[in-house]
């Protein structure tokens, strides 16, 4: 190798970094625990020496460890909390910069499967599109055929999600063998210090103006089906039938002559109710959207949960990802409030991998000086949640803020154990003591 006429050395450049130097929220769950993964020495290929443009295919290159942990039965990286350092960057003979980089991530591992102290990932060799298409060409395009180094349940692949349904490790797939194409990358793994135990939702600010207040968004699984047994459809009708089964009739609705079996559809997609409780009243809201990417400002949809949002106790999204892109945009929407409280449950697959701090910034800024997780606590997904599973993760949380008593961990205990649930911001909750 012949060096570059000036070897950048350690570039203290970070991406995505959680809150810009902030500590990092805790994370608790039934299903998972926390890990601290190191990479050390980590590689990528490229044709370009500009800092942004090497981080940005590292971040590429990094997105490709999802589908391999996913791979696992229940290991995802935080991508929000990746923080990479770029060091030394060289230039073989082919003209091709060879650049090293160090990256700390925090990592959802399955909490019944002991970690190794290092694990080795397989990625791509480069990040470029132009590279990155080749690869998906070479060992992602075979959905109908062999499969051979994809997900066994992968459907709809292209270049732009075939990282979720990357398995380099399947006897099939021979990346392993032959790694032309790959760089393998050790990532040392150690018990993080943000798991937490026993903590719980602040149920004494929940219910300082005796009741529980809550929104739950569902989309559609296939808005262009337009089917009335569309799967978030049915998600939402049993919700609607769990909330009778736990709580009786509503003391009021938004429909008349409303019954168990109420089927929502687009031209009836909104269903408020009201529930008499001993010791107060749960005020439920149901919303079905189609595509929540397709909720424009000043649509009534958006009205309606900006409206809520401001006042609710607990906020739910169960559909669709999109691959990040139905987060961003539910992380756009909202309005909020001083002093409120709020639990945010986002819960479509891998949902942990995507959330950024933007609803945390959100609540930080209406609470200046108390951090930004004292009136915000987020439940993500760490694993796919298939939308059979969105009623009980929904009447999960409800059932506990209206009993007061569970932790967390045990709130999470009742979630599917394939989507393997995770809360973050609670390490700063007081419950039993004041808020």
């Amino acid at each position: 190798m012949r060096s570059v006429a000036k070897i950048i050395a350690f570039l203290s450049l970070i991406i995505m970094e959680s809150a810009f130097g902030r500590s990092i929220p805790k994370f608790a769950s039934a299903h998972s625990v926390l890990l601290d993964g190191g990479i050390e020495e980590g590689v990528i290929f490229s044709r370009s020496q500009n800092p942004s443009v090497l981080v940005a295919e590292i971040n590429e290159q990094l997105m490709y460890s999802i589908g391999q942990l996913n791979g696992l039965g229940g290991g995802v990286p935080d991508m929000a909390k990746t923080k990479i350092t770029l060091g030394n960057i060289l230039l073989p003979e082919s003209g091709v910069y060879r650049v090293t980089y160090r990256a700390a991530m925090k990592i959802a591992w399955p909490i019944e499967k002991p970690f190794p102290k290092s694990y080795e990932l397989v990625l791509p060799k480069q990040g470029s599109e132009y590279f990155l298409e080749r690869f998906f060409k070479q060992y992602g395009s075979d959905e109908r055929g062999g499969k051979k180094c994809l997900a066994a349940e992968v459907h709809n692949v292209e270049l732009g999600n075939f990282w979720y349904y990357y398995r380099p490790l399947q006897r099939t797939c021979g990346l392993r063998l032959f790694p032309a194409s790959v760089t393998k990358v050790s990532v040392s793994l150690s018990y993080g210090s943000e798991n937490t135990k026993g903590k719980s939702p602040e149920y004494d600010k929940v219910w300082e103006d005796g009741k529980v207040v809550a929104t739950l968004l569902f989309g559609m699984a296939d808005a262009e089906e337009n089917s009335p047994f569309d799967a978030g459809i049915m998600a939402f009708q049993q919700t609607v039938q769990e909330a009778f089964a736990n709580y009786g009739e509503p003391t009021w609705s938004n429909v008349a002559n409303l019954t168990a079996d109420f089927l929502p559809s687009n031209d009836n997609a909104v269903l408020h109710m009201k529930f008499a409780l001993s010791q107060g009243q749960l005020d439920l809201v149901l919303v079905l959207v189609e595509d929540i990417k397709e909720v424009y400002p000043g649509s009534e949809i958006e009205k309606l949960y900006n409206e809520r949002t401001a006042y609710s106790d607990f906020v739910s999204y169960s559909g669709h990802s999109g691959l990040g892109a139905n987060i961003r945009k539910l992380a756009q929407m909202g309005s909020f409030v001083p002093e409120q409280y709020q639990i945010f449950l986002i819960n479509g697959c891998d949902t942990f991998a995507y959330v950024d701090e933007a609803l945390a910034r959100a609540h930080e800024r209406m609470n200046p000086g108390q951090g930004r997780y004292k009136y915000f606590d987020i439940l993500t997904n760490a694993m796919p949640s298939f939308f059979h599973m969105n009623a009980r993760s929904n009447m999960a949380v409800i059932s506990a803020l209206v009993g007061k008593v569970k932790t967390y961990q045990e709130i999470l205990a009742g979630f599917d154990r394939n989507q393997r649930a995770v809360v973050t911001g609670e390490e700063d909750n007081n419950w039993p003591a004041p808020f």
